[in-house]
């Protein structure tokens, strides 16, 4: 996966619980598959966290 995952938080803001989850992987399996994009998958994997968080517990 030589994607580079490039987010901000009103693109975020925008994104379903579900686009966020799959945003989340997307950025999860950059980081097992490659040392070359870390700190862009690790900033992606942060502020998407922080989205979640901030829209609380999904009902």
């Amino acid at each position: 996966m030589n994607t580079i995952i490039k987010l901000n938080r009103s693109d975020l803001a925008r994104k379903s619980r579900s686009q966020l989850a799959a945003l989340f992987q997307q950025a999860s399996l950059t980081v097992a598959a490659s040392q070359s994009n870390l700190n862009a998958a690790q900033s992606a994997l942060a502020m998407i966290d922080q989205e979640l968080a901030r829209r609380g517990p999904a009902l």
